[in-house]
């Protein structure tokens, strides 16, 4: 953890958090100090020892037995369970190249591809378009590059999209939000009628089918199961494969969810199935647009909407995990740290305003109840979370403790066996590794772990200390021009964005090494002699109305030598 981030920049949200947490530890040192009842605690926990490792450490597995009661694995084709384009070809230079005659050439297709990213690596990139081009023609692809930026650094990026295919869609997005994103590619998709959007780390099975067919007034989207690999495609032995147990039993809840309680809570963040219009009321009026648990978020958007997400077991996404703990680029610490387990903890009320206030929809008792049920064991996981810190400093000194602690946390690896050679016996496409699943238990301990330090950053940062950005509707009443499709240019050229920095960049390029490059502290100003003043009209043709085109004042001559009047210049302001 940086503790800067937790002490600056300074924000009085931040130091009123801040205080309220040291006030609150205060008052435990002073009436434990007077009443000792820490210590009584330490004691009753350590008489009641196995209750307390039961509620730590079985909680999940109980749960996952409860689950797999009601969980009903269908049966799969046999002519749907063929592997994916990646399985079948290793060479990705193969696999993706140019799109195919076939797939350019088949029939109007409702549903429209989104792929958001950011600092994309090209070769995921090509392994998530070889996956696409059976069920999608290129036009029907869009890929929505975003970063925090008005314009896009160069054009590397972009070029290597259009060298798959000139037809797929690439439009920037200058907000940094994977949901801004989808939403700019559901605008997009104008003559489409559903959204397919996966992350650019996620390859689409040959056995997907749109979903189409469990659309409905109430059901407007559909989850999918996960299969977590490697970049090769490969599920390695140790953080990729107990990753893969941990997304095949949250597939499996999602599984319970929807024959319970008339659809799943959330869907995966790494790819789902939405009806285009209400992906686009749900951004626009209802999500937060924070990538931090933005698929809780979602399904909670969901809820407030009183619409429901089913799951097609039919279709596995497989998405590239974090190989490792703490190594370079995204690993699996910062990626539950910073974001899955910190958003988890800070979404707590929102459960409980679920919880308390809303049947979401429903009007089936036993669906409610079940939803209740679930909505419940969310609040009780982030609660068991912060039980373990004070389970720890009591007991962590004791050698009884971690014996009985390892042996119970044996039970974990059970429920995933059963799972594996029960449920899933005619499903060899939903079954997890088997060493994958019985050496669960590792992963769990290091989960438990990381899992307090999430909610220790959601308590002192997330709360007092995040930055969320703007909602939709925020950015629409102050007008921020960060809202596309609300500038004329997005009828005519969704790319226009990209275009315009394609222009600036060509435009600082030609002028010569004279150049003055200045600045009033508001706006850049790059001075362009009269020599290049040709380049000019080229481009500002592209420019907004934001960017102006003034004369400069005469520059007044530095020698009596200089007789003739300094030329005169133009100022590109941007």
């Amino acid at each position: 953890m940086d503790l800067r981030e937790i002490f600056l920049p300074f924000t009085w949200k931040r130091y009123i958090t801040l205080t309220v947490i040291g006030l609150l530890i205060g008052a435990i040192i002073v009436t434990d100090h007077f009443f000792h009842w820490i210590s009584a605690a330490m004691v009753i926990t350590r008489r009641n020892m196995l209750p307390v490792l039961v509620l730590v450490i079985g909680l999940e597995p109980i749960m996952i037995i409860i689950i797999l009661v009601f969980a009903k694995i269908p049966d799969l084709d046999t002519a749907d369970a063929s592997p994916t384009e990646t399985e079948k070809t290793p060479d990705i230079e193969a696999q993706a190249g140019m799109l195919s005659d076939q797939a350019s050439s088949k029939p109007d297709n409702r549903t429209a591809l989104v792929i958001p990213c950011h600092n994309s690596d090209h070769e995921a990139m090509l392994r998530v378009l070889a996956s696409a081009y059976p069920h999608f023609r290129p036009c029907d692809i869009f890929v929505i590059d975003n970063a925090r930026s008005m314009h896009p650094k160069d054009n590397v990026f972009r070029e290597f999209i259009h060298s798959q295919h000139q037809d797929i869609n690439y439009i920037w997005s200058p907000v940094g939000s994977k949901n801004y994103a989808q939403l700019v590619g559901a605008v997009a998709a104008e003559q489409h009628d559903f959204i397919m959007t996966v992350d650019d780390d996620v390859c689409i099975p040959a056995s997907f089918r749109p979903p189409v067919h469990k659309i409905n007034d109430v059901m407007k989207g559909v989850a999918f199961p996960l299969k977590a690999t490697n970049a090769a495609g490969k599920v390695s032995f140790g953080m990729v494969a107990w990753q893969d147990c941990e997304y095949r039993m949250a597939g499996l809840t999602k599984l319970a969810e929807e024959e319970i309680c008339g659809g799943s809570l959330f869907p995966h963040g790494a790819g789902w199935f939405c009806e285009r219009e209400t992906l686009i009321d749900l951004i626009s009026n209802y999500h937060s647009l924070d990538f931090i648990a933005e698929d809780v978020n979602t399904g909670l958007s969901l809820m407030r909407m009183k619409k429901r997400v089913g799951f097609d077991a039919t279709c596995i996404l497989e998405t590239e995990v974090p190989t490792t703990v703490f190594g370079k680029g995204l690993n699996w610490y910062h990626q539950r740290v910073r974001s899955w387990e910190m958003g988890r903890h800070g979404r707590l009320l929102a459960f409980f305003d679920r919880l308390l206030f809303s049947f979401n929809g429903l009007t089936n008792p036993v669906a409610i109840f079940a939803q209740k049920f679930i909505l419940f064991y969310s609040i009780a996981c982030v609660i068991v979370d912060w039980v373990r810190v004070p389970v720890l400093v009591t007991m962590g000194a004791n050698g009884a403790y971690w014996r009985q602690a390892g042996l119970l946390s044996l039970v974990s690896c059970f429920p995933i066996l059963w799972f594996k050679y029960v449920s899933c016996r005619r499903r060899p496409d939903l079954q997890p590794t088997f060493w994958g699943a019985v050496t669960i238990p590792l992963y769990k301990q290091i989960y438990y772990i990381v899992s307090v330090i999430g909610g220790v950053r959601a308590l002192v940062f997330y709360i007092g200390g995040h930055k969320r950005p703007l909602t939709v509707k925020q950015m629409i009443k102050a007008g921020d021009e960060r809202v596309l499709w609300l500038d004329p240019r997005w009828a005519t050229n969704k790319a226009f964005l990209a275009d315009e920095g394609e222009t600036l960049r060509w435009a600082k390029d030609v002028v010569d090494e004279s150049a003055i490059p200045e600045t009033d502290g508001k706006t850049n100003l790059l001075v362009i002699d009269e020599k290049n003043a040709d380049v000019l009209p080229t481009a500002l043709a592209s420019l907004s109305p934001t960017y102006l085109l003034r004369e400069q004042a005469p520059i007044p001559t530095r020698s009596s030598l200089d007789i003739l009047p300094a030329p005169p210049r133009a100022i590109l302001v941007f």
